[in-house]
């Protein structure tokens, strides 16, 4: 029944977009704004969703009849489930406002998830196909900008309030043309190329941070999709021009790190599992200083390392065995200095922090395995460095919200995808009689 559901390429292309909707829905103002009425209602939207996660993949293991336990995973579903039974706990003891309770559910979720035997690899193509047709409407609307109004926004109606999403009371949302938002303020540095000011695209997302996530995920999809073809290489012309376009910091330094661990080579799943946990304590405050010291008291390089400082913090702090209440140290909007890990060093604790470190290696341990197999397309691991490196920038550091839908999704990908290489690798091997040389 799934192989010919899955083979129907109308069926293909909405199991598509039920996944781009469903990692994408808290970072889109067409479903949280228009559709839902505000940012106040995005825990329904967020309910709603998990229970028709946890739908599909019930459904999905009547379906399939049982429940298979990889080799390769079983040290994976121990200390997952040991991370979800410690934030059931502190959510019981701590009363964390039922964020660690979705914690909980979002792992349980993810341990029946690699159980179970499904071919979804038809996905990665349609996405990055769809994040390519995102990437154009921004092309376009910068183009139509340009010759309009050489990137004047100031005649365009305000079609949302900065205030109603938190940004700053002097930035407010304009939609030029209908082809996304863009965010005006009365103050601030402009980025401007000759007489044309560049107003950083954000699509239907609240800023450029959230609109760079999505295309940078969708983006990988298209590497991660083997199709080798001149429409491929034309989207991924529109993705490069829609980063420039977008200017998040963010984005670039993913993808230039991203490429710069593949072509080094020398990076492993202890290595970077070990930079990712301490270089926001131990070298980036420091980092982002000096770079701060460099680039002046004005400007627009110096707006935005200060903006990348903020949420950086200040390095080093104290941290509990076991944490506390989920916002204990904020008050109203004013949080306490917590740096990039704060969701899991104040909340979690010692405790947290070290399962979650473990959970994390992990679930990177068979990517960067499979990294070191020559049949491995280069593509293919520039796409899932990406993916990873998408996760640790925007779950962990900027939005501390370590398990959610985008979040699941890169997940997700991350452990299956070396499994589903190496199965067909095996197969393939099995085919000429010959043994598969290892295990990722």
């Amino acid at each position: 029944m799934w192989n010919s559901l899955a083979n129907n390429p109308l069926i293909q292309i909405f199991i598509a977009l039920v996944v781009l909707i469903l990692f994408s829905f808290d970072r889109n103002l067409l479903i949280t704004q228009f559709l839902l009425g505000g940012r106040s209602n995005i825990w329904a939207i967020t309910t709603v969703t998990i229970f028709f996660l946890s739908y599909i993949v019930l459904f999905l293991t009547i379906l399939r009849g049982k429940l298979t336990i990889r080799d390769s995973h079983k040290g994976l579903l121990l200390v997952l489930f040991i991370l979800a039974f410690y934030f059931l706990l502190h959510e019981l003891i701590f009363r964390d406002s039922l964020v660690s309770a979705k914690y909980s559910i979002f792992l349980f979720l993810i341990g029946i998830a690699l159980c179970l035997r499904y071919n979804f690899f038809f996905i990665f193509k349609i996405l990055g196909y769809l994040g390519g047709i995102i990437s154009l409407l921004l092309i376009l609307q910068q183009a139509a900008l340009y010759f309009a109004t050489s990137g004047n926004i100031n005649e365009f109606d305000i079609v949302i309030r900065g205030e109603e999403w938190g940004r700053p009371v002097v930035c407010d949302y304009v939609a030029p043309f209908g082809l996304g938002l863009i965010e005006r303020c009365a103050v601030g540095p402009e980025f401007m190329i000759g007489d044309f000011i560049i107003n950083r695209s954000i699509f239907f997302s609240t800023e450029p941070k959230y609109a760079a996530s999505i295309l940078l995920v969708t983006f990988s999809c298209l590497l991660i999709s083997p199709a080798r073809s001149l429409g491929k290489n034309l989207f991924i012309f529109f993705y490069f021009i829609a980063f420039l376009l977008i200017l998040s910091a963010s984005a670039f330094f993913i993808l230039i790190f991203s490429f710069l661990i593949l072509y080094l080579n020398f990076i492993g799943a202890k290595l970077y599992s070990a930079i990712v946990f301490l270089a926001p304590l131990y070298i980036l405050p420091a980092l982002i200083e000096f770079l701060l010291n460099l680039s002046g008291q004005e400007g627009y390089l110096f707006f935005r390392l200060f903006s990348a400082s903020t949420d950086i913090g200040t390095g080093v702090f104290d941290i509990s065995l076991f944490g506390e209440s989920f916002g204990q140290s904020c008050e109203g909007q004013l949080c306490n200095d917590v740096g990039l890990l704060g969701n899991l060093t104040s909340t979690y604790g010692f405790i947290g922090f070290l399962l979650f470190w473990l959970f994390f290696y992990k679930i990177t341990y068979s990517m960067f395995e499979s990294f070191k197999d020559q049949r491995v397309d280069k593509s293919l691991k520039l796409g899932m460095m990406i993916l990873l490196n998408t996760y640790v920038i925007f779950n962990i550091y900027f939005f501390s919200d370590i398990f959610n839908m985008f979040g699941l999704f890169i997940i997700l990908t991350i452990i299956l995808l070396p499994t589903y290489l190496y199965e067909n690798y095996s197969s393939e091997l099995s085919t000429n009689n010959q043994v598969p040389e290892k295990v990722y």
